[in-house]
């Protein structure tokens, strides 16, 4: 099976490099987010739109860097992008004391930056003021902020809106896809499947705040700085956002709740999977080596080893040190004070080829969506600590498919940690149950970059996709909710049961009083 899905993404690659277009088009890329898991999966975008032959530019803090790839054009925001997020760092998102809405105000302070830091360099600033440059379209990150749809606006040009995970609910809304809180979970509540009466009421209650909260507060501050940074003429960015033409979520009904879609929501998935490579010297000695197995553990790019609070890291190690395998841990230090003699640090580990080592018995994983994807397509099974996002909605999921073992780190022991890997790497029904999982997930007539590629240059060739436009998009509340159809329903019986108990005692007054009167 890996083999056959190798060779189709290589005759893809082959056939987008060599296949005649009957257009050549100026795409504009914005993507934001100075994390590893981000970018990975909207590399592959940029390069394969490029490899077919449109001149694309890329303004990202993660460039591709390869002079082959002669249509493409980087501007590397790294360094500003990063100094953001490292002033606000990932420990307050981590917590699981705090609210989710004061996680949502935070990552919404923190793309405002972002969208200042990326509008205000100065590379970029001369290509968008530029009224000769000329784009056929925009792809723009959407996590939470549409501020980048803005230059759709400004340049003329359709916009579409690229993820790395699902959607939260105001991309949903925007889009026309309508997200009711009895039946799909926020992403960053993680409740799953069928909603307990306690998660509806606070689902409800998220959804009713969060509408609140972008209309009042967050939206206006978004539009401000498009204007800031885009013109004072612009139309109000809530109407530039339900303009989007398509929206790209690395989505599928495994992970993520199964649900009905308007058109221009396209499912992504497996965007950045390559296939395995050599590992380096050192690295595959030590996978090699040990005859019980090895156990990898990291928490992506994002949660840090070095940033999970020390009585967290403490255990991990105790539990580490009475395990029977090696433990290859990507840990961001030189030095690990405490270290087990079985644990072996690097600072940087290739992932994606580990998994595919047959020595490797099971993934510890915080369970970002693309390291999830890269343990289903090696079929490794996994131990999920969750931390932020949606990785705990991910890890969940999959401990409901039998490929992994949730644990909540807050109550965790070191027994518990001990016996959960154990089982995971030794109890056979894991790894076939992700077998399974894989083969169910990966049976799609399109690989996902196909279906960005389509979908991106059938919005070029119909220059936006207003016929596939869903009344939802700009429906009024209340007409959605039937508020003035049941008004009528249920107002115009009442009224009418009124008059007649009106009449009625009219009628009635009047006998009596002829009664009295004879």
């Amino acid at each position: 099976m890996k083999k056959i899905d190798e060779f189709g993404r290589c005759i893809f690659i082959i056939v987008a490099v060599i296949s005649p277009l009957t257009l050549s088009a100026r795409i504009l890329c914005v993507f934001q987010m100075p994390a590893v898991s981000h970018q990975a999966t909207f590399k592959p975008i940029s390069r394969t739109l490029s490899l077919r032959g449109h001149e694309v530019i890329a303004v990202t803090p993660h460039p591709i860097n390869d002079p082959a790839l002669i249509n493409l054009t980087e501007i590397d925001t790294s360094r500003s992008t990063y100094e953001i997020i490292s002033k606000h760092g990932f420990e307050f998102f981590m917590s699981k004391e705090l609210t989710v809405q004061s996680k949502i105000r935070k990552i919404f302070a923190m793309y405002n930056e972002f969208a200042e830091a990326i509008l205000g360099n100065q590379q970029f600033r001369e290509i968008y003021t530029d009224q000769n440059q000329k784009f056929d379209l925009i792809i723009a990150q959407i996590y939470v902020s549409p501020i980048m749809f803005g230059l759709s606006e400004k340049l003329k040009a359709p916009v579409i809106g690229v993820s790395s995970m699902g959607g939260w609910s105001g991309t949903h809304v925007a889009a026309g896809n309508h997200n009711p809180p009895s039946l799909y979970s926020e992403m960053f509540l993680h409740y799953n499947g069928d909603l307990t009466f306690v998660e509806r009421i606070k689902s409800t209650l998220y959804y009713i705040w969060s509408r609140l909260y972008v209309y009042f507060i967050a939206m206006p501050k978004w539009d401000a700085i498009m204007r800031k940074y885009l013109g004072q003429d612009l139309p109000y960015l809530a109407d530039i956002e339900r303009n989007v033409s398509a929206l790209f979520l690395n989505i599928n009904p495994i992970l993520y709740t199964p649900r009905p879609m308007v058109p221009t929501v396209v499912p992504l998935s497996f965007m950045h999977i390559q296939p395995p490579k050599e590992l380096p010297e050192d690295i595959a000695t030590e996978l090699e080596s040990p005859q019980n197995g090895v156990v990898y553990f990291s928490l992506g790019s994002n949660v840090k080893s070095v940033n999970i609070p020390e009585k967290i890291r403490s255990l991990l190690m105790k539990a580490f040190a009475e395990l029977p395998y090696k433990v290859l841990w990507k840990f961001e230090n030189e030095e690990l004070l405490g270290k087990p003699k079985n644990v072996v640090i690097r600072k940087w580990l290739p992932q994606q080829d580990i998994l595919a080592h047959p020595n490797v018995k099971v993934f510890i994983s915080q369970c970002g969506l693309q390291s999830t994807e890269e343990a289903i397509d090696r079929e490794i099974p996994m131990v999920g600590i969750p931390f932020i996002a949606d990785q705990e909605m991910n890890s969940k999921r999959l401990a409901a498919w039998g490929v992994l073992r949730h644990i909540d780190y807050l109550n965790t022991t070191k027994e518990e940690l001990v016996e959960t890997i154990i089982d995971v790497a030794e109890n056979p029904s894991y790894r076939e149950k992700m077998q399974g999982l894989r083969r169910l997930m990966q049976d799609e007539p399109w690989t996902g970059i196909q279906k960005a590629v389509w979908w991106a240059e059938y919005v070029i060739r119909h220059k936006g996709t207003k016929h596939l436009k869903s009344p939802t998009v700009d429906i009024e509340w209340y007409k959605y909710l039937l508020f003035d159809v049941f008004a009528v329903l249920i107002g115009a019986p009442i009224a009418v049961l009124i008059i007649i108990i009106k009449l009625a005692r009219n009628t009635t007054g009047k006998t009596k009083n002829k009664s009295k009167t004879q």
